[in-house]
C-alpha cells in the first residue's frame, strides 16, 4: 500500500450520502454490484480505519444506478469515489473527536425506524442488510455519517449564512450573464504545457501594456473558431456553456479586464470580459443551489484541514489519485 501522511486536495463532494430509501429499497441492484467483490479486500486505511472495495462499489452503484460506466472512465470514477470515502472518514473522525458525531442513542433510534419501515414490508433488517452486501457495522457507520453530517450542516445552513454566501458570490447565483472574448492556444505534448502558459503570459503582457489590442491578438494567435471575430464568444451564463475552469475565471473579471492564463482540456486561454449583464435573482430564489454550494464548501473545508497529519494508506493496485491532484497514480 502507498502511505501518505495526509495531503491537501479538493475532491469536491459529488457523491452525497446514501439515502435511507436507497439503503432499503435498491437491494437487487446493489446486490448485483457485490457479486464479484471480495468482501475482505481493503483499498485504503485512514488513521487505522479501513475502507473496503465493496464500499466503493456501493457508492458508484448508488450514484450511477443502472447507467453503464465506460471502461475508460471507470478507473477515474473509482479513484474519485475512493477520495470521497477517505474524506468522509476524516470528517467523521474529526466530528467524533470534537463530540459532534451522532450518539449511540441517535443511531439506535434510526435503526429502530429502519426496522419498522422494513417490518411493514415483512422484511427483517438483518436479512435485508445482508442481502445488499452490507454488514451491521457498516450500516451503523453509514447512519452515523448521515446523522452527524446533517447535524453539522444544520448549524451553518441558516438564512443569514445563505444570504451572506449569496452576497459574497452573487454572480454565481443571481443569473448574471457576461459577454466574453478569448484567445485559445493549443497545447501539444505535455512538455509544451509550461511553454504555452509562458507564451500566453507574454501575449497578456503585450495586451495589458497597450502594445496590441485583445482583438488583434486573438486574430494573430488564437486557434479558436472565434479568432476572426477578435475572440468574441458572446454572452455566457455562469454554469454554461463553457468549461467550469473557464467560466469561474471569466466571472471573476471586471469589465474589460484580461485574465491570467487559464487551462482547460481544450488548451490555454486568455479571457477578456467585454460586458456584464447583472442578474436579478435573489438569494431566496436560489436557496437550494446555495444549500448545495455551502454543503460542498464545508465538506471540502473539513476534509482539507484533516488531511494534514492524517495517516492514509492506499492500495497500490487500486485506482487512486496522486496526492494533491486528480491525476491517476496507476
Amino acid at each position: 500500500m502507498r502511505t501518505s501522511t495526509g495531503f491537501a486536495g479538493h475532491h469536491h463532494c459529488w457523491l452525497g450520502p446514501i439515502s435511507v430509501s436507497v439503503l432499503l429499497f435498491q437491494a437487487s441492484s446493489l446486490c448485483k454490484a457485490q457479486e464479484d467483490v471480495d468482501d475482505t479486500e481493503v483499498v485504503a486505511t485512514v488513521n487505522g480505519e479501513q475502507i473496503y472495495l465493496r464500499e466503493v462499489q456501493r457508492e458508484l452503484q448508488t450514484a450511477f444506478g443502472t447507467r453503464r460506466i465506460a471502461d475508460s472512465a471507470r478507473p477515474y470514477l473509482q479513484a474519485k469515489t475512493l477520495a470521497q470515502l477517505v474524506d468522509r472518514r476524516l470528517i467523521i473522525q474529526w466530528l467524533r473527536a470534537t463530540d459532534r458525531a451522532a450518539s449511540k442513542a441517535e443511531i439506535d433510534l434510526e435503526v429502530s425506524r429502519l426496522e419498522k419501515r422494513l417490518e411493514s414490508r415483512e422484511i427483517s433488517l438483518a436479512k435485508h442488510v445482508d442481502s445488499i452486501g452490507m454488514t451491521d457495522a457498516e450500516m451503523r457507520r453509514l447512519l452515523e455519517w448521515q446523522i452527524s453530517w446533517r447535524k453539522f450542516l444544520d448549524r451553518y445552513l441558516t438564512d443569514d449564512n445563505l444570504e451572506r454566501y449569496f452576497n459574497d458570490h452573487r454572480r454565481d447565483f443571481d443569473g448574471t450573464r457576461m459577454r466574453v472574448a478569448h484567445i485559445l492556444l493549443k497545447v501539444g505534448a505535455e512538455a509544451e504545457y509550461m511553454e504555452t502558459v509562458q507564451r500566453a503570459n507574454k501575449i497578456r503582457d503585450s495586451i495589458v501594456q497597450g502594445q496590441i489590442s485583445f482583438e488583434e491578438a486573438a486574430k494573430l494567435h488564437s486557434i479558436a473558431p472565434t479568432a476572426s471575430q477578435g475572440g468574441d464568444i458572446g454572452f455566457i451564463d455562469r454554469h454554461q456553456p463553457m468549461h467550469e475552469a473557464f467560466s469561474r475565471a471569466a466571472f471573476a473579471l471586471s469589465e474589460h479586464e484580461v485574465s491570467d492564463p487559464i487551462v482547460t482540456p481544450f488548451g490555454v486561454h486568455l479571457i477578456r470580459c467585454l460586458e456584464i449583464e447583472p442578474g436579478q435573482r435573489t438569494w431566496a430564489e436560489e436557496r437550494q443551489a446555495l444549500t448545495t454550494a455551502i454543503s460542498v464548501y464545508l465538506f471540502d473545508w473539513a476534509a482539507s484541514k484533516e488531511h494534514s497529519g492524517a495517516e492514509i494508506q492506499l492500495k497500490d493496485d487500486f485506482p487512486h489519485f496522486i496526492p494533491g491532484t486528480e491525476d491517476l497514480a496507476n
